[in-house]
């Protein structure tokens, strides 16, 4: 499959987004500040406390886990069916009070902390919002078949295929890849500081501007489809790559040292941001 990147590049869909049939959804998640939305690549993906409502392929067409259903027999099956038949329907409010309902009661039992927490940050970090950062795309896995396609080792003749937790454009607009972490217990070896932003200099460092002009495509889409304020802009050329750590419960300080001990192996003077439950997961330059 040809790769273009994040969009809606069929345009009857988009039509149908901006001023069709799918339009009347896009409002109802617009207005609904417990929901979240994400372009991908020709299709949307509605989140709830970090976890997906639904992925929007078209008119007729969205897909729901159905492992958010507490049962694993017949009656899943079927409330998943009938799930599916409001959405197709039209009967969108419907679709998503039902979804929010079984999802909620799924994260009551397995929580999805880092998920949430990132959910969080994409709905309070909105252009003129008091942050000082946008959200322009949340957990952008690259591409084998991209421009910029990572070239780290994953063993064998393999590579690694690094997901960026978060987008976001600064105050000043420069667009900002930033991996969030959560608690000590990832900051070290796989999926640790060190090897993300290793894999970072080994695909989007290597060539940013195939990367960049894929999210100046992006923004300008989110813009077209009302998801994004016409004023925020991306304006300059380089990109910034940065943590961001949120605490957990445990001793502030010792999450504070043992992420700074782990960071110090890098080698490099990278932006860290630190996130307070109490400021709403704002993300601050502070």
């Amino acid at each position: 499959m040809e790769y273009k990147g994040r969009g809606i590049h069929k345009e009857i869909f988009k039509l149908s987004l901006k001023s069709g049939y799918l339009m009347k959804l896009l409002k109802l998640v617009q207005q609904d500040e417990e929901l979240d939305i994400q372009i991908r690549q020709d299709y949307l993906n509605i989140y709830y406390e970090g976890g997906n409502l639904g992925k929007l392929k078209g008119e007729k067409s969205i897909e729901f886990d159905i492992d958010y259903f507490s049962s694993e027999d017949d009656e899943a099956k079927n409330k998943h069916k009938d799930l599916i038949k409001k959405f197709k329907k039209g009967d969108f409010k419907g679709y998503i009070n039902e979804a929010k309902k079984v999802m909620k009661a799924k994260f009551d039992t397995n929580p999805k902390e880092e998920r949430k927490d990132q959910h969080f940050l994409s709905l309070n970090n909105k252009f003129n919002g008091g942050s000082d950062y946008t959200i322009l795309d949340l957990e952008y896995q690259v591409s084998t078949k991209s421009d910029f396609s990572c070239s780290y080792p994953a063993g064998g003749e393999s590579f690694k295929k690094p997901r960026f937790d978060i987008i976001a454009v600064n105050k000043d607009g420069k667009l900002c890849i930033i991996e969030l972490k959560k608690g000590t217990g990832a900051l070290e070896s796989t999926s640790g500081l060190k090897e993300h932003y290793d894999c970072y200099l080994a695909s989007v460092g290597r060539n940013p501007k195939p990367f960049l002009n894929e999210m100046k495509n992006l923004l300008d889409q989110k813009k077209e489809l009302g998801l994004m304020d016409f004023e925020c802009e991306i304006k300059h050329e380089e990109i910034e790559f940065m943590f961001a750590y949120a605490f957990d419960k445990s001793d502030k300080q010792t999450q504070k040292n043992k992420f700074l001990d782990v960071y110090s192996t890098i080698g490099v003077d990278l932006k860290i941001l630190w996130i307070e439950e109490n400021e709403k997961f704002m993300l601050l330059d502070k």
